[in-house]
């Protein structure tokens, strides 16, 4: 394995040692960070193709012995500008091995940088939609050959070189432990390529800290290749053995399944997909590894945590539930509670702390005692008897 795939993970965890902090969830496509919240994005990746696919779809067997392998590590910054704006920097740095079982040729460097900008709609109840536009150049160029000159042999690209932009359309659906996410976009890749219609869906099931999700990602070329009735008129390049690059009207469909697993603010997550058909690319496997954290900014919860309030009602737990999710209060009908009233619950202590633990409302009401139906938690705290419980 690349030592630095080994080095990854450590490195990402050095970097963010000193921040600490309520765990963060597994972002669909259409949901963005809250305001004036950041995000911080690391992936590495591993390609190795098992075989090609040529221009019609047919596959094509490697040679005995060759061996095609891309290494991607990728960064993103990405900032809410408000609850429904985010803007992100991108940029990438890949290693390529070409080996033809007489030679093997090598290159890496700096990729390319890009900007993002994703603006998200009013939700229409628990679909959520969002529109991104991005850009991103390369930071090289390749040399082209004609069909009366050979590539040569001691090199390999890249990639395509140039400028890529596109325009991306996400829906995600939320409901309780799934999430479905839906995405539909059209691109213009670098070096002349096609245009072309990309799309994606995926299915994640979350479970306390951990999500699992398996989809389908795909590119459906538009057939706009000026040498798409001439292929072999295409100029050359040092690719090596691969069909990733240089492709004519480019093809592929890729399903993939992966976890991630939240702790804090930090996500990890792993992903693992195989083009299984496709046109002018090649058939292989990739695997990923991300780590990512990110702020909490500004939000509803946020907001209410730090607001003032003026509760009428002062009481305390007497007791809880086996499964946490209702309380008992020595709060009733003589201090005027009344069913379908709010109350918080805090976890205070003797120097003056209180931390707001829980929302809830009145389920069943007697003359000295409440029942309280909790709606919302904002700390992963065990509520305890004594815990304040205030109403408003």
């Amino acid at each position: 394995m690349p030592k630095f795939l080994i080095l990854f993970p450590q490195l990402l965890l050095l970097t963010c040692a000193n921040i600490s902090f309520a765990a963060v969830e597994y972002r669909g496509g259409a949901e963005l960070l809250n305001a004036k919240a950041y995000a911080i994005i690391a992936q590495a990746s591993i390609f190795s193709m098992t075989a090609h696919l040529d221009d019609t779809g047919a596959e094509i067997s490697k040679l005995d012995g060759s061996s095609y392998q891309m290494i991607d590590t990728d960064f993103k910054i990405s900032y809410g500008i408000s609850s429904n704006l985010e803007t992100s920097l991108i940029a990438k740095f890949r290693s390529v091995t070409s080996n033809d079982n007489i030679n093997t040729v090598s290159n890496s460097g700096p990729e390319s940088v890009g900007v993002l900008a994703k603006y998200a709609f009013a939700p229409i109840n628990a679909l959520i939609y969002a529109i991104e536009l991005r850009y991103r150049q390369t930071l090289y160029t390749n040399t082209r050959y004609t069909n009366l000159q050979f590539p040569a042999a001691d090199t390999v690209i890249l990639g395509d070189d140039g400028s890529e932009y596109g325009v991306d359309f996400y829906a995600t659906y939320l409901s309780n432990s799934w999430k479905l996410d839906f995405k539909l976009g059209y691109n213009s890749p670098p070096n002349d390529l096609s245009s072309e219609i990309v799309y994606g869906a995926t299915a994640l099931y979350k479970f306390s800290k951990l999500g699992i999700l398996a989809g389908i990602e795909g590119v459906h070329s538009l057939k706009r290749d000026q040498f798409t009735d001439t292929p072999t008129l295409k100029p050359l390049m040092s690719r090596g053995q691969t069909y990733l690059f240089n492709s004519l009207n480019r093809e592929k469909i890729a399903p993939l399944v992966g976890l991630n697993y939240s702790f804090d603010k930090f996500m990890i997550g792993f992903k693992a997909q195989t083009i299984i058909s496709g046109k002018s690319t090649d058939k292989g496997n990739l695997l990923l590894a991300s780590l990512s954290w990110n702020s909490g900014g500004v939000s509803a919860d946020s907001i209410k945590i730090d607001s003032f309030k003026e509760y009428h009602i002062d009481g305390s737990v007497l007791k809880v539930s086996a499964r946490g999710n209702f309380i008992k209060i020595d709060q009733g009908l003589s201090t005027d509670v009344e069913k379908g009233g709010k109350f918080d619950i805090y976890q205070t202590d003797y120097f003056g702390g209180n931390i707001l633990v829980a929302t809830g409302v009145v389920y069943e009401i007697g003359s000295d005692w409440s029942v309280i139906k909790l709606t919302k938690k904002y700390k992963e705290i065990t509520i305890l008897p004594g815990f304040a419980a205030r109403g408003y």
